[in-house]
């Protein structure tokens, strides 16, 4: 059975129990460093505890490829997956097993599929869709609202709804999720930093499938399917 875990942001870790996969991993203060932007919510778990069979950096900034997670996580039996424009900066942090992952790109842990799909944003970037259980989840990461991207089926949305930096608006993030009908849409990237952030009720208000995840809390995917909190 999928379970999955919101880390904030538009970060995520998803378990079979078998494999251990964790999305977009923001887990310091390293935005605050670099531009004064604090932290909103705890960081729920530390890198140095991360254990995963596979970390996806859908690109390049900082609240996705954290150089402060990254160095601290345990890479010896992690396998990094990013974009190209990822891979001098990522071995730079000692990451010893890094494969490409552009568009196009497939692969399979166990029973868990994953591809990177299209995302328009302000550097190479890509979004993510799962295939486990029989459903289709699809992470938008960080991106501008793209026709390209209402080609992308899925059962679970999770969308990014910020409207800054690169990325859709709330009215953006509902017109895409009623071209897309999945049976259940999540909202993110919000609640991280005052700088950069919107209210998630605005988009929940405008989608009949809005369900809101509670961060670092694990649901089954059949919890989100049901909108259970």
């Amino acid at each position: 059975m999928l379970r999955i875990k919101w880390l904030g942001q538009s970060g995520y870790l998803l378990t079979d129990g078998k494999y251990t996969i964790c999305i977009d991993p923001y887990l310091s203060n390293s935005v605050e460093t670099v531009t004064g932007a604090k932290r909103l919510i705890t960081i729920p778990i530390m890198p140095e505890e991360l254990q995963v069979d596979m970390i996806i950096c859908t690109h390049n900034h900082l609240d996705h490829l954290d150089p402060c997670t990254i160095k601290a996580v345990d890479k010896s039996n992690t396998i990094f997956f990013a974009p190209l424009d990822c891979e001098m900066l990522l071995k730079e942090l000692g990451v010893l097993r890094y494969t490409p992952f552009d568009v196009g790109t497939n692969v399979r842990f166990g029973e868990i599929e994953l591809r990177a799909v299209h995302a328009k944003h302000t550097v190479p970037a890509v979004g993510v869709l799962v295939c486990a259980n029989g459903h289709r989840l699809y992470f938008t990461g960080d991106t501008f609202y793209d026709s390209k991207l209402e080609q992308i089926k899925c059962d679970i949305l999770f969308v990014c709804i910020n409207g800054k930096l690169g990325n859709m608006s709330v009215s953006e993030a509902i017109k895409l999720t009623q071209k897309l009908q999945p049976k259940v849409a999540v909202p993110n990237h919000y609640g991280m930093f005052v700088e950069n952030t919107e209210e998630p009720t605005k988009y929940l208000s405008g989608v009949d499938c809005g369900f809101a995840m509670r961060p670092n809390v694990w649901y089954e995917i059949y919890d989100i399917l049901d909108k259970k909190v």
